[in-house]
């Protein structure tokens, strides 16, 4: 199942709730970073490990990280991470929120008003596309894999 890393502050769950059962409704897993998991790893490893396995990320920029110096540290870093990794991200920053310089010239990014309701449809329906085209991507470099697959088996077969 395609993954997808979502950076976010907790304090936007009425919109991160939203989007993640968006796109698990299309099959595709996101991955929500929590501070408090049961996991015994430390948490710059478990993120790394998230984002290792994720096809793509998803940020976003809302008030809520902007003005949270450890937030935004922490999602900063998990986009470091991302670049470096070669995936993409994917930033939808809420109106009036600045896009950090390194973040404007390594992501893809949209704006949407919160306030809005036709804008945040849209926002919405650009996260499910892109994690639609993402799971469908995935899918087809699995079923060419296990065409490969046939094809070697079959063609190994001497009569």
């Amino acid at each position: 199942m395609v993954k997808i890393f979502i950076a976010h502050s907790k304090d936007d769950a009425w919109l991160i709730n939203h989007i993640a059962s968006l796109i698990s409704s299309i099959n595709v897993e996101p991955y929500l970073a929590r501070l408090k998991d049961p996991t015994p790893l430390p948490l710059p490893q478990k993120i790394l490990r998230e984002i290792k396995a994720s096809a793509a990320m998803f940020v976003f920029l809302t008030h809520n990280v902007a003005d949270n110096k450890n937030t935004r540290d922490t999602v900063n870093w998990e986009i470091s991470q991302a670049y470096a990794l070669k995936k993409p991200v994917y930033v939808f920053r809420e109106k009036g929120v600045e896009v950090p310089l390194m973040i404007s010239q390594i992501t893809v990014y949209c704006t949407y008003d919160p306030f809005n309701e036709d804008s945040l449809k849209e926002m919405s329906e650009k996260t499910e596309k892109i994690a639609s085209a993402l799971k469908e991507s995935e899918d087809k470099a699995k079923l060419a894999g296990l065409l490969l697959l046939v094809l070697l088996f079959f063609g190994s077969k001497k009569e």
